[in-house]
């Protein structure tokens, strides 16, 4: 197998280039369909770098939301704790501090 990029000659085997470390075969992040070039699969035609980059917002994404729901979870502990200590004193100012929140 004949390398992209410098042109050297390896054995088809091997998944990178003896001479230049340049990526031998390319496998689709969307059906894994191997292939000799980058960019754009041959068999589904997805382009490799924009379905990365939507995977990499998709996971963006979900972490902010479990980040948000920790952090909700977390107040709703720390009001719950408030109260047992202030003996429901502090369940008074509960709903005030809500309201401001939202």
């Amino acid at each position: 197998m004949k390398c992209s990029k410098c042109g050297q000659e390896n054995e088809d085997t091997i998944a990178f280039c003896v001479r230049c470390h340049h990526p031998m075969r390319f496998v689709c992040p969307a059906c894994q369909y191997t292939q000799s070039h980058g960019g754009q699969c041959d068999k589904c035609g997805v382009d490799f770098a924009k379905y990365m980059t939507a995977m990499a917002f998709q996971a963006e994404s979900r972490a902010k939301q479990s980040r948000e729901t920790a952090r909700q979870r977390y107040w709703v502990i720390k009001q719950v704790m408030l109260a047992v200590l202030t003996f429901g004193l502090s369940l008074l100012f509960f709903r005030r501090s809500r309201a401001q929140d939202d």
